[in-house]
Parts: structure tokens; sequence; C-alpha cells
């Protein structure tokens, strides 16, 4: 048994609090307490991962190690696999432990299980002690959204005042996807805090804009004041932050099964996309997200065109390249394929990746990449096949010195 699988079994035993539903809670909440769809080889994949990411050295690798483990521990949270996800927590050394603990609180909120969302909250706030600002400021937003999901709303509004801009109007974000919420007020505050012209603020008013969107009340008048909002975040905020704030929108439209208003939103993020010249691993994978939305609101052979065009122009200008991004990049393109349904494209894609990712002559780049490219695997829920089962082992049997 590896270290990981013997943690996993200890703590499950040592803090059942944090992972099972509370005495007397709700059958719907005790349903969710520790039960996954997630298929056996996807927790394989990320177990495989994880063991990768405990290998790379603590010393003096350690924030690129827990940027690793943060990546795997919240897949498997994503995928209901919250037992595993604490004990990956646990193995984690530094500040981010706190994060992957926080998103356990949010989520154990969330399902009204009030007494392991304080129990994760108390942990992650022990994994924050002596962490710099802007890395407490992160844990503390989360745990303030787990606040609001209790009905603690005035708690975590009165948290956020202490967030440094970075952190910043993610509390009312939040609040705005409440349909009890002001919506017009919240709004409001938005468009306030885009004319600042302050970059993170302008992010996080961005992230209102979206919420609000999700809304069953953002009737046409509301739709064009955050069309508008949108629109006036140009040049105030990075270009990428930008896009993904068009395509949040259009999921949106997309929940809301308005797929040509969706779509015009997707061309406002091609528009600002085509606008300047990006490197070919940046720009890959804001060209996957576009495609997932093209498919999305019905147009699967655009989607299509665009995700090959994509991949074909990052190939003829993969030497411009460092190795250390490529993985990356190819995993944004395959996750795409997967969410439109084509499984053998996207393992194809995968490929290409789990091999990008195995260039490096050093092993802590090589393991980074082994552990997101399995937790990307495991979240499109791509099941590799023989042959790829035995390369991403071989790869993590070849993680040694130099490092």
């Amino acid at each position: 048994m590896s270290m990981f699988h013997t943690v996993l079994a200890v703590l499950a035993l040592v803090h059942p609090p944090a992972v099972a539903p509370q005495q007397g809670a709700s059958t719907g909440a005790a349903a969710t307490a520790d039960i996954s769809t997630a298929k056996p080889f996807q927790t394989e994949l990320l177990d495989l991962g994880f063991e990768a990411a405990l290998e790379i050295p603590v010393n003096p690798h350690e924030r690129d190690r827990a940027r690793v483990q943060e990546v795997v521990a919240t897949t498997a949270l994503r995928l209901g696999l919250k037992t595993r996800s604490a004990a990956m927590a646990n193995q984690i050394a530094n500040w981010r432990k706190g994060v992957v603990f926080a998103e356990l609180a949010a989520d154990a909120a969330r399902a009204g299980r009030s007494e392991a969302a304080e129990t994760f909250s108390r942990y992650a706030r022990n994994a924050i002690a002596g962490a710099q600002q802007w890395q407490s400021d992160r844990v503390l937003a989360k745990l303030a959204e787990a606040q609001v999901a209790l009905g603690k709303v005035s708690e975590a509004i009165e948290s956020e005042k202490k967030f440094g801009e970075g952190e910043k109007g993610k509390v009312t974000a939040v609040l705005a996807a409440q349909s009890d919420s002001d919506f017009d007020a919240v709004l409001s505050e938005a468009e306030r805090a885009i004319a600042t012209g302050n970059f993170e603020l302008t992010a996080n008013a961005l992230e209102i804009c979206a919420r609000l969107g999700e809304r069953s009340d953002a009737d046409a008048a509301r739709w064009s004041r955050i069309e508008s909002l949108a629109a006036n975040a140009k040049g105030k905020v990075a270009r990428e932050i930008h896009i993904r704030a068009y395509l949040r929108l259009a999921d949106a439209r997309i929940a809301n099964k308005s797929p040509e208003a969706a779509l015009a939103l997707v061309d406002l993020a091609k528009a600002l996309r085509d606008e300047v010249r990006w490197t070919p691993d940046a720009e890959l994978p804001i060209t996957a997200d576009i495609a997932r939305r093209l498919a999305a609101s019905g147009r699967s052979e655009a989607a299509v065109a665009e995700l090959e065009k994509g991949i074909a122009s990052f190939a003829a200008n993969e030497k411009l390249v460092p190795d250390v991004f490529r993985a990356g990049a190819l995993c944004a393109a395959a996750e795409a394929f997967a969410a439109m349904g084509d499984a053998p494209r996207a393992l194809e894609v995968y490929r290409l990746a789990v091999e990008a990712g195995a260039l490096n002559p050093n092993a802590r780049p090589r393991a980074e990449d082994l552990a997101t490219t399995t937790a990307s695997l495991a979240r499109a829920g791509v099941e590799p096949d023989a042959a790829m089962w035995a390369r991403l082992r071989q790869i993590r049997a070849g993680l040694t010195d130099p490092w």
C-alpha cells in the first residue's frame, strides 16, 4: 500500500465528521455526503496523478508540488470523491491545503451538512496560519461562500471587508446568484466596480455579471445592462479574463435555452481572441472553450472545425512552445472533444499530451504534467486504453533524479 493510500484509509477513520452527514441530516443531504458516480478508472487516474505529485521533493519544489496536488484534489471533489479529496488535502504542505479544505467546506455547506462544513472550515483556517494575505484571502473567500450557503450572510459580508482587492466582490457574486437578492442593486455595484478601472475589481465584477446572467429573472432589459457592462470591461482586465467572461455569459444563455443569444456572445469572445497574436499554448485552450460553447449552442460542425483548426495551428507552431507548457494546452483541447461527445478523438489528443509531458529531462515537470494530465482525463471521463495505461505507469516509474 502506498503512503497516499495509507493516509486515505487513516483519514476515513480519524475524521468521519468531515465526510459523513451530521446526525439528523435530511435524506438528500446524507445521500450526497460520500457518494460518487466516478468510475473506477477515474479514481485510478487520480490516485496515479497524486502519487506522481508526491514524488516531487518538497525542498526545493514545495510550491510546484502543492499546486498540482491542489489540481488533483479539487478534481476528486468535483467527481464526488470527497473522502479522497480530503485525504489528498491532508498531504499538501502549504497554504493550498486550505484551498482544498475550503472547497470541501463550501461543498458540504451547499449540501446542508453544517457539521462537516464547520470541520472543513477549521482545517482550512489552520492551514493558512502564516500565509501571505493574498493566499489567506483566497481561502477565506471560499469559506465565506460556505457561510452564505449556511445562511450566515452577515458574517460572510463582514469577512469580505477585510479582503484585498483580489477577492473583493466574491461574496457579492455568491449572493448575486440567489433569487432573493436585489438584482438591480447588485448589477449597479458591479457597474461601479468596473468604472474604477481597477484590474482585480473589474475581474470580480465580471464574475458578478455571470452569476446574475444565470438567474431566471434576467429579462431583456437586464441582459442589455449585463452585456453593456461586460463590453465596458475591455482594456480594464486581461484579455483572457474578458474572453472567458463572455463565455460564462454564453453558458447562462445556453442554460436558459437562448442559443442565438449565446452565439452572439461567443462571437464577441472570438473577436477578442482574434484581435491579438497569442502564443500557441495560450491560444489553444481559449479556442477549445469557444468550441465547447459553439457545440452547446447547436453548432457542432463549426465547433469541430474551430477546434481542429486550433490543434493544427498548435502543431504547426509547437516548436515555439516550451515543453513544460505543451501538455496543458493539449489537455484543454482533449477535454473539449470529450465534452462534445467525441471520446475517440479526445483520446487521440490526450495521447499527444501524454507524450508532450514526458519530454523534459527533469522529473519535476514530468511529474507535474503526469498529475495534471491524469486529472484532466478523469474530469473528462475519458478512459485510457491499455497502451495509454502502460505509458502513464511507465512515466510514473521513471520519476527519478534529476528533479
